[in-house]
């Protein structure tokens, strides 16, 4: 009897053990399909985006940056899907496929829509849902203003400057 119930415990302990190696192996096929179809989605984007008169200037382009926490200096990257230009403006784009949230609603996406906007200082961040094949046009006017009031304050100074300079002689 003693054999029979270590016998039965043991076929138990093995099937526990393939299901877990099934269910994993399951799982990481899912992961690499998933994977291939967010990168060929991505380069659809791509294709999609030029057609648009986009032009790519960068693929998986990354920013660093740090921020400070109780004194001490963390740093950390962002890397956005592709860095374009068109019409003289600079844009980054960030293409979602699959589950993941398919809206720049989602405070995640938006979160994420926004490092890039500070870090990269595009005109605008384009948010590509690539299962439908479209592209929100996001960005975050606020963060800008008092950047943009200071370029416009730097070129007033250089040119009060050029005229004062010039008229004092």
């Amino acid at each position: 009897m003693f054999e029979i119930v270590v016998l039965f415990v043991f076929f138990l302990a093995f099937a526990i053990w393939g299901t877990l190696r099934i269910e994993a192996w399951v799982k990481r096929r899912a992961f690499y399909h998933s994977m291939r179809r967010a990168r060929t989605l991505e380069k659809q984007a791509i294709h999609f985006l030029e057609e648009r008169g986009f032009q790519c200037v960068g693929e998986q382009v990354e920013r660093e940056a740090f921020f400070l926490m109780d004194g001490r200096k963390i740093p950390f990257r962002v890397r956005a899907d592709y860095l374009l230009e068109r019409d003289g403006k600079r844009y980054v784009a960030e293409v979602k496929t699959g589950k993941q949230a398919r809206t720049p609603e989602h405070p995640l996406v938006r979160r994420q829509l926004l490092e890039y906007a500070l870090l990269f200082a595009p005109w605008s961040v384009l948010f590509i849902d690539g299962e439908e094949g479209r592209v929100h046009e996001v960005s975050f006017p606020w963060a800008f203003s008092s950047l943009r009031a200071a370029w416009w304050m730097w070129i007033i100074l250089f040119v009060g400057g050029f005229l004062v300079g010039r008229w004092s002689r």
